[in-house]
């Protein structure tokens, strides 16, 4: 176990921002708090000039609410397909995705699912890129992979979706393919049921930095499709309800 007072969150986030291959889980040193796991994400999106413009929200082994930084965003409201780096092993998820209208600071009294609701300036289509840096990805021990940004590579925010979305969008047709190839094709299910579910859990999480869950942040809530493999460079195409459409390209 690492020791506590020996972490070093800015040479963990150097060694993910500048490997050119997946690092065995090993050969990394492992936070030893949530604290220093989410400090290491701070730090590993700085190079990349992303000031935490957004945030993946999930849930720990524990059940613990928790969240992962999105670097890079793409957003394109048009057909025009953002272009994220293709490399073996990398996946996508089709998400459902909030720009917050106003700030979620944390507070003792917490967020009711209304206020929650009320915050949100507008509901989008999205693509998740995941492409950890650590070899064992998601089977890592879990605060390293939290380091690692929940395996976050990238996302997508595409065109803006009625708030009747709020309420699910389970059981909606949902259709993602690879250059025309299928990859998947069935009714949209989110994994808690609900995709507030994960964002009410991080607002009331009075562990989390005050300036996180600011107005203008991107928020996304959770796969509807699983992580699916992308075998090969070429353009993803997502399609959600036979009436949103999202285009993301990798080479």
């Amino acid at each position: 176990m690492t020791d506590v007072t020996l972490f070093d969150a800015a040479d963990l986030a150097q060694r993910f921002a500048t490997a050119k291959d997946r690092i065995a889980a090993a050969e990394l040193p492992v936070p030893a708090t949530i604290a220093q796991a989410i400090a290491v994400q701070a730090a590993f999106v700085a190079p990349e000039g992303a000031a935490g413009a957004g945030y993946k929200v999930a849930r720990s082994p524990g059940g613990m609410s928790v969240a992962g930084r999105l670097s890079p965003i793409a957003v394109h409201p048009n057909a025009e397909p953002a272009t994220f780096r293709w490399r073996n092993g990398l996946r996508v998820e089709a998400e459902i995705g909030f720009r917050l209208a106003m700030d979620l600071p944390p507070r003792k009294a917490g967020y009711s699912r209304d206020a929650v609701i009320a915050a949100i300036g507008s509901i989008h289509l999205g693509v998740e890129v995941l492409d950890s840096r650590i070899e064992e990805g998601g089977k890592a021990p879990f605060l390293l992979f939290l380091a690692d940004r929940l395996g976050n590579a990238g996302y997508a925010l595409g065109p803006e979706l009625p708030r009747e979305f709020l309420d699910g969008a389970d059981g909606r047709p949902l259709e993602v393919s690879l250059d025309g190839a299928r990859l998947f094709a069935g009714e949209a299910r989110h994994p808690a049921g609900d995709v507030l579910a994960w964002l009410v859990g991080w607002a009331n999480e009075m562990q989390r930095a005050q300036n996180t869950l600011a107005a203008g942040e991107i928020v996304t809530t959770g796969s509807l499709c699983g992580a699916l493999d992308v075998i090969a460079p070429g353009r993803i195409d997502v399609r959600l309800d036979g009436r949103w459409s999202l285009p993301v390209r990798f080479e």
